[in-house]
């Protein structure tokens, strides 16, 4: 089998130039364009928590603690329903069918086709795609920004097996090699991409693709052992190299988790703090051999470069190609390899769902009603306001003989001593309230939701698009239409992220596995059947797979449509089906669409023998009783078709 990626030790002096190239390109990305900054303004306004105020926080605290005489402020929702409405239709469009890609072949290659939707699903199965692709596509609507890396790994699985038949009472754990296509969302804060191009071309003209994650020495380790170990380099100068620089600061190029939800299960301040796990267990003094720490920055680079720039004295070091780094705390390179995929794309893959041709400028769908957000939270929180005013601030009071702290005091049963009653001064002017109106809080009100009401018109959603009952007078077709011209808009944004996002991601999964693919046997997780998979056959139909989503499904790629009509005009015109086998039509449309257990139903040569012999004995009998002579009336009886007597028009005898 060819190797997805040629794998190699390069010299110190490359590795040093590796090292910097990375750290210039990750200061440039995280530090010198804000975007850090920009994406978490967007998942403040998402998870309405904007409003860190003193005054909301303290009635914010008063609540938690039973005082439920505090009005918090409120953000209105508007940016986080539009968004999950919107993921929702795209995640029903793209990622409820089963498999997730379908596949199109010509009827000549159907075993092929059967071949690579097992593959797929198995695939999609193993890797969690579903989940990994429903993530990226959130952060797309709320940043204009997510992205997956598809790439084609062997990672170590375990299997139950028997080896030894001296015990088979008992299964044994055995290591295996799964090799597949794996997609992961990656974080857009820890991203790397080439801010000279639009983030959705990245994966075509763009000069470098990469993420940090921030990984235990554990896996760290388990992810090395995945590697192809005779051609990497560095490990325990990894290892040693120090703990991972995690940071809350935008600024800071490193691994970088932003602050959203103050009150988070695990607050940020807390997990960049260290995790000493042989300090923990008394043997950090006694650690023999590798000194571990407890956390690592773990970076993949893809890169377009020039070999010979970096001082890399590999084969055609002068031309453009693809390579990939792991760079362990931005300092030390464990890995290199060159891409030799069929696709020549970086594999990692933007959704970008505004698709205005203004690159990182562009809007995101959330970013568009988040203005509309701030304004009706604002007319809320006035009217919240009038009611405090209304609740509070309506007393006048003379301080020489009331105290503040008395008037304020919201106990029930509070006594307000009074001084200087000794002077012959009554209760009387010692507090007094003042009338206060608030006719104008049911209008604030209203315009506040007038404002979510343009949200909804700004991003082309409606009540019933985000999950909730309107009432109308509309006929059931009437609304039909309606509600189609309303995802209008939503399938504009579809088909953008088809041509940018989507068939990229199918186009890398197929030529990886037309290149990659080893034979193999799997189980078809639809008709449990177990397939054999022949690459050959697989690369025979190299030109004529596609790959259907929800979007441009199996029924648009392959005409199933025109396939029915075909099949209705041949039961009307006999030459049809002369000129054609209808039998094969229908087997191939019912193929396309799933229906994969319908050789398991197939006859043999003799059961169509014995279907058609029985068809003629049937068709024999049926003209035999019709040449019968229709049997003679009994005594007293009508011949047989004629009414009897006394049925309407006919006389009684």
């Amino acid at each position: 089998m060819a190797s997805p990626n040629t794998p190699m030790t390069i010299s110190t002096e490359s590795q040093d130039a590796v090292v910097r190239y990375l750290s210039n390109w990750q200061s440039l990305y995280a530090s010198s364009y804000s975007i850090r900054n920009q994406l978490e303004q967007r998942d403040r306004a998402y998870y309405r928590e904007q409003d860190w105020s003193k005054d909301n926080d303290r009635a914010k605290s008063a609540n938690q603690t039973g005082d439920m005489s505090k009005i918090q402020n409120v953000t209105v929702p508007v940016v986080m329903p539009q968004v999950e409405s919107a993921l929702a239709y795209l995640t029903d469009v793209f990622l409820t069918g089963y498999p997730i890609f379908a596949t199109v072949a010509p009827p000549a290659h159907q075993e092929a086709l059967k071949q690579f939707d097992a593959l797929i699903t198995d695939n999609s199965i193993i890797g969690g795609w579903p989940s990994e692709l429903m993530k990226t596509m959130r952060n797309g609507l709320k940043h204009d920004l997510g992205a997956v890396e598809v790439v084609w790994e062997k990672r170590k699985i375990f299997s139950i097996g028997t080896p030894e038949l001296s015990n088979i009472t008992q299964g044994t754990k055995q290591d295996e090699l799964y090799e597949g296509n794996f997609i992961k969302d990656l974080d857009p804060y820890n991203l790397i991409l080439d801010i000279r191009v639009s983030p959705e071309k990245n994966h075509l003209i763009g000069e470098v693709a990469g993420y940090t994650e921030c990984v235990s020495a554990v896996v760290a380790k388990m992810r090395m052992d995945d590697l192809d170990k005779t051609k990497t380099m560095n490990f325990r100068k990894a290892f040693e190299s120090g703990s991972a620089a995690v940071s809350t600061s935008a600024s800071d190029a490193g691994y970088y988790i932003p602050t959203i939800n103050p009150e988070a299960l695990l607050p940020v301040g807390q997990r960049t703090m260290g995790t000493n796990w042989m300090a923990w267990v008394g043997l950090e003094s006694k650690q023999a051999g590798i000194k571990y720490h407890d956390t690592y920055e773990w970076t993949v680079l893809y890169c377009r470069i020039i070999p010979a720039l970096l001082n890399m004295r590999v084969e055609n070091a002068t031309q453009v190609q693809i390579w990939k780094f792991i760079v362990i705390n931005r300092e030390t390179v464990i890995y290199a390899e060159r891409q030799t995929n069929a696709h020549n794309m970086l594999p990692i893959v933007v959704c970008k769902p505004t698709n205005d041709g203004m690159g990182y400028q562009s809007k995101s769908f959330g970013q568009n009603a988040e203005t509309y957000q701030q304004i009706a939270s604002s007319l809320m929180n006035s009217g919240l306001a009038s009611q405090r005013r209304k609740v509070y601030d309506r007393i006048l009071y003379d301080p020489t003989r009331v105290r503040k702290s008395d008037i304020e005091n919201t106990s029930p049963v509070a006594r307000i001593p009074v001084r200087n009653t000794q002077f012959g001064k009554g209760f009387e002017g010692a507090v007094q309230s003042m009338q206060y109106s608030d006719d104008g809080v049911a209008q604030t009100i209203q315009i506040s939701q007038e404002v979510v009401r343009m949200a909804e018109i700004g991003n082309g959603q409606n009540r019933v698009t985000q999950g909730q009952f309107q009432k109308g007078n509309k006929t059931r077709k009437e609304f039909e239409t309606v509600m189609g011209n309303a995802n209008s808009r939503q399938v504009m944004q579809a088909i953008g992220l088809e041509y940018t996002f989507w068939t990229p991601i199918k186009h890398i999964i197929k030529c990886n596995i037309l290149q990659f693919q080893q034979a193999t046997k799997i189980v078809d997780q639809q008709s449990q059947e177990e397939v054999n998979v022949d690459p050959t056959e697989l690369r025979k139909a190299l030109i004529t797979f596609k790959i259907s989503d929800g979007l441009l499904n199996s029924e648009k790629l392959a005409s199933l449509d025109i396939g029915t009509q075909i099949v209705q005009a041949a039961t009307q015109l006999p030459m049809v089906a002369q000129q054609y086998d209808i039998g094969a039509i229908m087997s191939y449309l019912w193929k396309l669409q799933g229906v994969d257990w319908l050789d398991d139903f197939k006859r043999d040569e003799t059961g169509q023998a014995a279907y058609i012999q029985q068809m003629q004995q049937n068709t024999m009998a049926r003209g035999e009783m019709r040449n019968q002579a229709p049997p003679p009336p009994e005594e007293g009886g009508m011949p047989p078709g004629q009414p009897p007597a006394g049925a309407p028009g006919v006389p009684l005898q």
